[in-house]
């Protein structure tokens, strides 16, 4: 199999003609088709059906066409991140769902001032985090770590080959928008918060305790929303009376102060720190990316 059949098979799926992909991809009809026969062959399956209006992927075809779309994107991702421009600054960083990263990383942007780089920030789940950072597809990633559950995820890195690096510890925080009725109160607890509903992000097939981004050990949940980004984490705080747990940093300048923190009666924290290849050499913009966390966690710019 090479990674050129698994091209071939995407672009026929995607517009369902052997003849139409074969203009698109400039190759002869037969030469495609060839490959594609060579490759059920090798494989052991039958990818397409043929019909009278075009060709449609079978079972077995459409399982494979996902295997395909990640070696070519693989591919596209070593391409175009070894063959381009030595010089060209490159930083992928992939996080948890913060605020005060966001915050970081565009002062970081507005005071770089290179020619040319290539700089990309991606908010996602816990699980992919660390699986982009152990496929090397994100030089850094950043997660919380509950206390509570230290000693399970650090093993679960170490067989991941990546190491975990604190910066900033952090108790729960209750986050509520300006004017909810629980604001008159300095420090919640559980049982204050029962009747209202709990909004949290949503981590896919991989929702386990030790992957949620939310300290949630005594909490017994009548209402609950899941989400999967902060813009809408935002509009659903602010229309609401929903809550969500966080370690209570929120920089003001993205809230506009309409969403505020209240402490919450509990013994459990949070570890935040950066996960890196622990066979992965720094390269000057992640050395960068990691002294301005340090120095934001040094000074108490994001403690709380």
């Amino acid at each position: 199999m090479t990674i050129q059949q698994c091209i071939y098979i995407q672009k026929i799926a995607k517009v369902g003609s052997f003849n139409e992909a074969a203009k698109q991809l400039f190759v002869a009809q037969s030469s495609l088709s060839a490959s594609v026969k060579a490759l059920e062959q090798e494989l052991g399956i039958k990818i397409f059906e043929r019909a009278s209006n075009g060709v449609f992927l079978t079972d077995d075809g459409a399982e494979f066409v996902k295997y395909a779309s990640c070696i070519s994107e693989y591919n596209s991702f070593i391409q175009e991140r070894y063959s381009s421009d030595k010089s060209c600054k490159r930083l992928n960083i992939v996080t948890q769902h913060y605020d005060f990263i966001a915050d970081i990383f565009g002062k970081m942007l507005s005071e770089t001032e290179d020619d040319s780089y290539k700089f990309s920030l991606r908010e996602t789940k816990t699980y992919e985090i660390i699986h982009e950072v152990e496929t090397s597809r994100s030089d850094i990633g950043i997660i919380a770590i509950k206390d509570s559950d230290d000693g399970v995820m650090k093993r679960y890195l170490d067989r991941k080959g990546i190491r975990f690096s604190p910066f900033i510890k952090a108790y729960p925080h209750v986050f509520l928008r300006k004017g909810h009725p629980l604001l008159r109160h300095t420090r919640l607890t559980y049982d204050q918060l029962r009747d209202y509903p709990y909004v949290s992000y949503e981590q896919g097939g991989k929702n386990i305790s030790f992957f949620t981004e939310e300290i949630t050990e005594e909490i017994n949940v009548g209402k609950h929303v899941e989400i999967s980004d902060r813009a809408t984490l935002m509009n659903v705080l602010l229309l609401t009376d929903c809550y969500t747990i966080g370690t209570g940093i929120m920089p003001s300048k993205l809230n506009n102060g309409n969403i505020e923190s209240i402490p919450l009666e509990s013994e459990a924290f949070y570890t935040i720190g950066y996960i890196l290849r622990t066979d992965s050499k720094m390269t000057e913009p992640v050395c960068e990316f990691i002294e301005r966390l340090r120095l934001a966690a040094g000074n108490g710019t994001y403690n709380r």
